[in-house]
C-alpha cells in the first residue's frame, strides 16, 4: 500500500524506501525473484527474532501480557 503513496517517484526513494518498497520494486520493475526472495526472507527472520524479543520482555515484566 506504501508503494502507492510514492510510485516511481525517484526523488522519493531516499526518503521514504523500506524493506516492503524495495522487494516490490524489485520484483515488479526489475524481476529479480532471488533478491526479492532474499529480502523478504531477511524481513521475515528479522521480524520473527523482534517479535521474540520483545515478548520476552514483556514476559518480564507482566506474564498475563505476554503471547506464550
Amino acid at each position: 500500500m506504501f508503494y502507492n503513496l510514492v510510485g516511481k517517484n525517484g526523488t522519493l526513494y531516499n526518503y521514504t524506501d523500506v524493506i516492503d518498497t524495495l522487494t516490490f520494486r524489485a520484483l515488479i520493475a526489475n524481476n529479480d525473484f532471488g533478491m526479492a526472495a532474499a529480502a523478504g526472507f531477511y524481513q521475515s527472520v528479522l521480524c520473527f527474532i523482534t517479535i521474540l524479543l520483545v515478548n520476552k520482555l514483556v514476559s518480564v515484566y507482566n506474564k498475563d501480557y505476554s503471547l506464550f
